[in-house]
């Protein structure tokens, strides 16, 4: 009996596995058809950058994915993709266009090692704001 029950545990973590590795499938394609779309759109007039954040294993994972006008740093469109309700979705993040990326970079940076100076604990970030930083320093590891 007990090996029995052992074997069906068994069977269900491979199940549970098997679709768990299928939906980081999809999400994986989504993304990458996001991206080709949003590169053919900005990819010759701005630096396009992705970021990717996922706080832990039960948290939802974010795709930030940024194009930002090379003369003035600023940010001409920025689109999201998250999982909700087991549907992925793309979208548009309203709160970023038009933010210089320098800036914030430099303000980030200086509120960091003000923070490590005066021995504060670190602030936690959500998925969306340590996305929109990896992207920020891709772009700005561009040039």
């Amino acid at each position: 009996m007990f090996i029995l029950v052992i074997g069906v545990l068994i069977i269900f973590c491979i199940l549970l596995f098997i679709c768990y590795s299928y939906m980081q499938n999809q999400r994986s394609k989504y993304v990458t058809q996001m991206y080709k779309e949003f590169k053919e759109q900005y990819g010759s007039c701005a630096q396009t950058a992705m970021g990717f954040s996922q706080t832990n294993v039960f948290s939802k994972a974010i795709t930030l994915m940024l194009a930002v006008n090379p003369e003035d740093h600023r940010v001409i469109d920025a689109w999201a993709v998250t999982d909700k309700d087991m549907e992925i979705e793309g979208r548009t993040c309203t709160e970023y266009l038009g933010m210089d990326i320098s800036k914030y970079a430099r303000e980030d940076k200086m509120k960091s090692d003000n923070d490590l100076l005066m021995r504060k604990p670190v602030q936690v970030r959500t998925s969306k704001e340590k996305a929109f930083a990896m992207a920020v320093k891709q772009i700005l590891n561009q040039e």
